[in-house]
This record gives structure tokens, C-alpha cells and sequence, in this order.
């Protein structure tokens, strides 16, 4: 059934606020890092989250024990687009700025769509454009001189954090055959942390830094933890669920858009003419790849 009326505006500001949520994310992690080890940092956000879903799924849907169809793509979402994604998303905002990991982390959608066309379609022309743009802003940014705290190492490591969590979306997609999104939500994010948590016992020597127990520091991280990852995840499956996946991912546009924002005003970072180059470059990328404007048609409007 159709989502009509105050719905819909209701479904696309909820939808908003996900995109400034997890735009905003990316600095609070890469404050959240000066007063925890990035390998403990992400098992402590994750575990948190968790926290939040498994109640909030199983109130809805009970306990359900996953089919052994579904088990095996489970797992790779579990793997990919939580253990690996937010274990390299943890370590690499620490060692590069913010507004890189945002841009970065931007590419994300285009990613996606194009393992996606690996796997069902040949690659377009329009998809073929949106890779070079995209990752040409990304290559705008990591071979230019680094300031502050960007670092190409730190920038190789988003990227890998990128790429995994496209190649989990392919897991998650395939686990939706057999269970609830939501339910997926919560098992991967079990699965994942577990994982993490086991990691950070193995790396860790200490947990926590000095001053993590300050209510800044604490404050942040409750944040980060519950609306930025538990709270966003959902809202961004009910806005699949609502309104469509092709809709939903126009609004993913605007996360590297926030981010590099929220680096400048939060973290201070200095944006140069290359950051907005670059974030033109992602955007306009993203937009053509995912298909999110069809620029065929605007051509064809043009010579009418």
C-alpha cells in the first residue's frame, strides 16, 4: 500500500534526520577516539547498540531461530557489514580527519551498486560515469597534501571500511529473503559484536583512556551508540519498508554532506577548495551510479 500525505513527509524527515545521524557519527567517533582504543571503541558502541535492538526486535517478533538457508548469509552480513566494516571504520577516523572518512564513506551507495551490477547486470554507461566520478573525489582528497590529522594510511582504511559494508548490503539483501529486516538487523549485530568483543580482548591491553568517564565523553558515546546506530538502523529500514529502497538511497546523498560539515564545525578541520571539489565529485558520482538522477532523461528533455 501506497505511503500517502503525512506519511510520506513524516517517513522523508525521519529519513533526514538518519542522514544527519550518521554524518555527525563520523566525528563523534573520531572525538570518541581520544578516550578509547579504536579496537575497544567499536565492541563498546556496538555491545550498546545491541542492547537497544534485541529488545525492540523480539518484542516484535519473537524469537526466531533463523532457517539453515538463512544462516549462511547471516553470517556474512554479520561479518562484513558489522565485525569488519566497524572495526575498520573505528581504527581509520582515528588516524585521518573527519571530513575524509565522511567523503569516503560517502562512496558507499555507488559501491554497492556497482557489486550489485557485478552480480545481476552489466555495468552502464551511467554507472561506468558515476565510478569514475567518485572515486575521482576520493582520489582528489588522499593524493593531495595531507592537513591536521588526514593521513593516505588512514584514508586506505576508510575505504576498506567502505567497501566491506557494500559487500555485506549483498548479504543483507540475501538474508531478507528468509527474515525480517529487523530481525537481520539484530542477529548480524549479535554475531558482530560478539566478534568485536572477542578482537578487543585480544588487542586491548587497556579499554579506556583518561577522562572517558567525563559526562562529555560518556554523553557522546551514549549518542553514538544509541541513536546514531541502534536508533538510525531502524529508522532507515522503516524508510525501506515505507517508501522503497530506490527512495531511501537518494537520501544517503547527504551523509558525506553532513560530515564534512560537522568536521568543520565540531572538530575544527579546515576545508579546502579540494574537499568541496571532492565532495561535488562524490555526490554528483553517487547520484549517477545508484541512478538516483537520471541523467538520460534530462539529456533527452534538453534536445526536445
Amino acid at each position: 500500500m501506497a505511503v500517502e500525505g503525512k506519511n510520506r513527509s513524516l517517513i522523508y524527515l525521519l529519513l533526514v534526520a538518519v542522514v544527519l545521524f550518521w554524518g555527525v557519527n563520523v566525528v563523534m567517533m573520531k572525538y570518541l577516539t581520544r578516550f578509547y582504543p579504536p579496537l575497544a571503541l567499536a565492541p563498546i558502541r556496538l555491545g550498546l547498540a545491541t542492547c537497544v535492538l534485541i529488545p525492540a526486535v523480539f518484542s516484535r517478533y519473537g524469537f526466531v531461530i533463523p532457517s539453515r538457508e538463512a544462516l549462511l548469509p547471516v553470517c556474512g552480513a554479520a561479518l562484513f557489514s558489522v565485525f569488519l566494516h566497524h572495526a575498520t571504520l573505528a581504527a581509520g577516523v582515528a588516524v585521518t580527519s573527519g571530513s575524509h572518512a565522511a567523503l569516503i564513506l560517502g562512496l558507499n551507495p555507488l559501491a554497492t551498486s556497482l557489486l550489485a551490477g557485478f552480480v545481476r547486470e552489466k555495468l552502464s554507461t551511467m554507472k561506468m560515469l558515476g565510478i569514475v566520478l567518485g572515486f575521482s573525489g576520493v582520489l582528489l582528497i588522499a593524493s593531495g597534501k595531507s592537513q591536521g590529522t588526514a593521513s593516505l594510511y588512514g584514508d586506505i582504511i576508510m575505504f576498506s571500511s567502505m567497501f566491506v559494508v557494500s559487500v555485506g548490503y549483498l548479504f543483507i539483501k540475501k538474508s531478507t529473503v528468509y527474515l525480517p529486516t529487523l530481525v537481520v538487523t539484530a542477529y548480524t549485530h549479535i554475531l558482530g559484536t560478539a566478534g568485536l568483543i572477542v578482537l578487543g580482548l585480544c588487542e586491548n591491553s587497556v579499554w579506556v583512556y583518561e577522562g572517558a568517564g567525563n559526562l562529555q565523553p560518556v554523553a557522546v558515546l551514549l549518542f553514538s551508540s544509541f541513536i546514531n546506530t541502534a536508533l538510525g538502523a531502524v529508522l532507515w529500514n522503516t524508510g525501506i519498508k515505507q517508501v522503497g529502497a530506490s527512495i531511501t538511497s537518494m537520501f544517503s546523498n547527504g551523509i558525506p554532506v553532513a560530515g564534512v560539515l560537522a568536521s568543520a564545525f565540531f572538530l575544527h578541520e579546515q576545508l579546502t577548495l579540494s574537499h568541496f571539489a571532492a565532495l561535488f565529485l562524490v555526490v554528483a558520482g553517487v547520484s549517477a551510479g545508484t541512478g538516483i538522477v537520471d541523467f538520460e532523461f534530462l539529456k533527452r528533455k534538453g534536445q526536445e
